[in-house]
C-alpha cells in the first residue's frame, strides 16, 4: 500500500490542481446565471412590495372616505379607529387613522402605544363589547384613564363599534366623539356604524 502511494504521489498535485482550475471555469461559466438569476429574484420582490404598498394605500384613502362620511352623517366632531397591536398579544393601543371637524383638537397624538393594562377595563370593553354607547362620558366610562382621556380631549359623548375578522378576532374599534352632548339615536348610530365597519374591518392595515 505505501508503495502504491508513493508511486501515485507525483499526480496528487497535478490532479488537485486540475479539478481547482474546472472548478473555477465552471464558477466563472455559471455566474452571469446566478447573478441573473439574484436580479431577478430581487426584481420579484421589489415588485411584490410596491404593489402591497400601493394596495395599503388604496385601502387606507378608502377607509379615510368612510370614516368622513360618519363624520358627517352623526355630525360628530372626530372620528378616528384605535388598533391594539401586536395582534400577536395584543399589549397596547394607538390610534392609526382620525378624522377631525374644522377647529376640534385630533386625538391621535395622546392615544399612541398606550399599554392596555393602563386601561384595563376600558380594553376589555372595547374586545368584548360589539358597540358601546357613552352619552354621558363623565357618568358612562368606568375606567378612570380611558374617561380622563376623552374629557381632557374635550369629548362629552362617544359611540364606538368594534372591528373584528375571522381569523384574527378583535382589530379594533372605530370611535365617534361628540364635544357635546349626542342626541343621536342609539340605533341610528349603530346601523351606521355596521355598514362602515364591514367595510373596514378586512382592509384595515394592521399596526406592527
Amino acid at each position: 500500500m505505501e508503495q502504491v502511494l508513493k508511486e501515485f504521489a507525483p499526480y496528487i498535485s497535478p490532479i488537485i490542481t486540475a479539478i481547482g482550475v474546472i472548478l473555477i471555469a465552471w464558477w466563472k461559466h455559471d455566474q452571469p446565471r446566478q447573478e441573473a438569476r439574484i436580479k431577478l429574484e430581487l426584481q420579484k420582490k421589489e415588485a411584490e412590495l410596491q404593489e402591497k404598498s400601493k394596495r395599503r394605500n388604496q385601502y387606507v384613502s378608502q377607509i379615510y372616505g368612510l370614516l368622513w362620511q360618519l363624520l358627517h352623517d352623526l355630525k360628530a366632531d372626530r372620528v378616528y379607529i384605535v388598533q391594539p397591536h401586536p395582534l400577536t398579544h395584543r399589549e397596547f393601543l394607538s390610534i392609526s387613522l382620525e378624522v377631525d371637524r374644522t377647529g376640534t383638537a385630533g386625538m391621535k397624538a395622546r392615544i399612541q402605544h398606550l399599554p392596555m393594562e393602563d386601561v384595563a377595563k376600558f380594553s376589555s370593553e372595547l374586545s368584548s363589547r360589539d358597540y358601546l354607547y357613552y352619552k354621558d362620558i363623565a357618568n358612562n366610562v368606568r375606567d378612570k384613564r380611558a374617561r380622563a382621556l376623552l374629557l381632557n380631549a374635550g369629548s362629552q359623548s362617544a359611540i364606538i363599534r368594534k372591528l373584528s375578522t375571522e381569523d384574527d378576532g378583535w382589530i379594533g374599534n372605530i370611535f365617534c366623539e361628540f364635544n357635546h352632548t349626542t342626541e343621536i339615536s342609539p340605533d341610528y348610530a349603530r346601523g351606521k356604524l355596521e355598514v362602515v365597519a364591514e367595510q373596514i374591518q378586512y382592509i384595515l392595515p394592521p399596526i406592527q
